[in-house]
């Protein structure tokens, strides 16, 4: 039988971790159009190809970077 504060210190532990995946899932939804956007509109800018060409060469690293950087900003935010 488990006592009361091992079933509230469990309880805890699930609600912070459900917490951190929300802020975690939150930030990459966030994070990563921007940086697709962000990095398509510098290629754009800075090169000499079409808008389309710059949109098809950022999607790759737009999406990882965005990935990284959300994870990593939505871990940060769930910090107590």
């Amino acid at each position: 039988m488990m006592s009361a504060v091992a079933e509230r210190t469990e309880d805890h532990e699930d609600e912070r971790s459900s917490r951190m995946g929300r802020a975690i899932t939150r930030g990459i939804i966030v994070a990563m159009p921007v940086c697709v956007i962000g990095l398509t509109l510098a290629i754009w800018v800075l090169t000499d190809q079409g808008l389309m060409d710059s949109f098809v060469t950022a999607i790759l690293p737009g999406t990882a970077l965005g990935g990284f950087a959300g994870g990593f900003a939505g871990l940060a935010a769930s910090m107590d």
